[in-house]
């Protein structure tokens, strides 16, 4: 018989496992691939990383649907299932900076229910391996960082704030957007930074390392365990319409504490419309 629902123990083993996985590449040589349409790259770790997740999560739970960077959405459940159990991941984010040597990378997890088209996070965990550090969140029980409670930043002046965001595979005219919101936001803040890696900058604000993160466009496996290590962390995630994130359906992500979200979201929304 197989368990229903994954537990803590299982989703930290099983990311601190890939993540250990990715070391064995890291800083040596590897293969790397360029991705079509000018999407990126990917590299013979980031393929090693998701079969082992996959087949660790298949072992256990043969009738949950896998959605995956490298291999899309895996079905097992049945089609006449309204809701069913659901994991997402990334099996290595932050390809581009693990490729050249920089230890901003991490392994993103989450595991919920897809009812509708729209996802719902009840676990999630992020791990950088670089420096051994996990982030682990759980619907209604809060967020933890290597095993302690973590709360979003309760800073209330923007202009102290350092703001986290990425350019994604944005080329071309989709910069013009991108560019002005960061013209604004480093003229309002600390600073502005961007590190390569969205998941590891959710888990970060999460942790009240950064005030702030947005991106778009980005995809199900960046945000779906950081959005609710944020939300579980006390902070306010939305998508860039300021409506309720689906990590499936929403391609652009705002998120920070709610002192200063109204501020983040006014700066981005008059450069995006």
């Amino acid at each position: 018989m197989t368990e229903k629902q994954p537990n803590k123990e299982f989703l930290e083993q099983l990311i601190q496992k890939a993540g250990a996985s990715t070391l064995h590449y890291f800083q040596k040589n590897f293969i790397i691939t360029e991705k079509s349409g000018d999407q990126g790259i990917v590299t013979e770790a980031d393929f090693h990383s998701e079969n082992l997740i996959k087949n660790e999560i298949h072992a256990l739970f043969p009738d949950h649907d896998i959605l995956a960077e490298e291999s899309g959405l895996t079905k097992y459940s049945t089609l006449n299932e309204n809701t069913f159990p659901t994991w997402i991941i990334d099996p290595l984010d932050g390809t581009t900076n693990f490729s050249k040597g920089n230890p901003y990378y991490c392994v993103s997890i989450a595991f919920g229910y897809t009812t509708n088209g729209r996802f719902k996070a009840q676990i999630g965990a992020i791990y950088q391996p670089t420096t051994n550090s996990l982030y682990f969140a759980e619907k209604g029980k809060g967020t933890f960082f290597n095993g302690n409670q973590i709360y979003i930043s309760q800073l209330k002046e923007f202009r102290m704030a350092s703001i986290t965001t990425g350019f994604s595979s944005n080329k071309g005219d989709a910069l013009v957007p991108l560019t002005k919101t960061i013209l604004a936001i480093q003229n309002k803040s600390l600073g502005l930074r961007i590190n390569g890696a969205a998941a590891l900058d959710l888990a970060h604000t999460a942790r009240g390392i950064s005030q702030g993160f947005y991106e778009t466009p980005l995809a199900p496996w960046d945000t779906a365990a950081g959005s609710l290590l944020i939300e579980e962390a006390g902070g306010i995630v939305t998508n860039f319409a300021g409506k309720e994130f689906c990590p499936i359906q929403d391609r652009g992500i705002i998120a920070s504490s709610p002192q200063l979200f109204d501020e983040l979201f006014n700066t981005i929304k008059i450069n995006y419309h």
